[in-house]
């Protein structure tokens, strides 16, 4: 019951940026109401980190059911939310081509979630395949946070653009990507993500508007680290390899 009123929670959070944005839009509100549509898709973000972990505790398996509705509720406050965003806030000139990109982004969103439903797509214990869409929209609002605490507004769209491609390329990667720790476990490494967890959180807290957009560049570029770092050690490990070499 828990975890399917927190993923609820997420997608009233996800919902109320879109009609907050869409309202600022249509009447002309201030940089507050934008802010708030931020707070909004981060507090989803917070609620998408623990219902899984919710739903699994104590060795529990959640249901199909609850993961399809997870899905769909990450499409909308992760997908659809941090799209609209960018799209408003950009000039009406360019605005044509921040909805192009955004576009491309959601149906690489709803690609990667989809597939994970049907395959249930886990090549590693406490790891995505491929980047998750929750990660990608929370870059896409660290971007705007940043820009709009140096510079009072989006002002470098092309860095919008930029993100947009390589998230919704990330997204339908089959790249490794590290999963949120799981409660009710003690081995070593989700320890060690625990207190990992723990310093980003405490970073992020100090200066979110500074801190995210970094935290965020760092895991985009960890799944294609892993996935280099991974082949390098096969290849050294693989006698095969080192006679083809000679």
């Amino acid at each position: 019951m828990l975890p399917m009123i927190l993923t609820s929670g997420n997608l009233l959070l996800g919902f109320a940026a879109i009609i907050i944005l869409t309202l600022q839009a249509t009447l002309g509100w201030g940089q507050e109401m934008i802010a708030t549509s931020i707070w909004c898709i981060v507090l989803a973000g917070v609620l998408d980190a623990i219902d899984g972990p919710v739903a699994r505790w104590g060795g529990r398996t959640p249901s199909a059911w609850g993961g399809e509705f997870d899905a769909l509720a990450d499409l909308v406050s992760f997908g659809i939310a941090p799209s609209v965003l960018l799209v408003v806030v950009s000039s009406p000139s360019t605005r044509w081509i921040t909805a192009v990109f955004a576009g491309i982004y959601v149906i690489a969103g709803a690609w990667r979630l989809a597939r994970y439903l049907q395959d249930g797509a886990r090549p590693q214990y406490g790891r995505f395949e491929g980047m998750p869409i929750t990660a990608a929209g929370l870059a896409l609002v660290a971007l705007w946070l940043f820009e709009n605490d140096l510079w009072q507004g989006m002002e470098h769209l092309a860095a919008a653009w930029i993100l947009f491609a390589i998230c919704s390329v990330l997204m339908v990667s089959r790249l490794p990507f590290e999963k949120f720790p799981e409660l009710g476990r003690s081995d070593r490494r989700t320890n060690m993500k625990w207190r990992l967890t723990a310093g980003i959180v405490a970073l992020i807290v100090v200066k979110p508007t500074l801190v995210g957009l970094p935290v965020a560049l760092l895991y985009l570029a960890h799944g294609p680290l892993v996935a280099i770092a991974g082949t390098a050690s096969i290849q050294a490990a693989d006698p095969r390899h080192d006679m083809t070499e000679e």
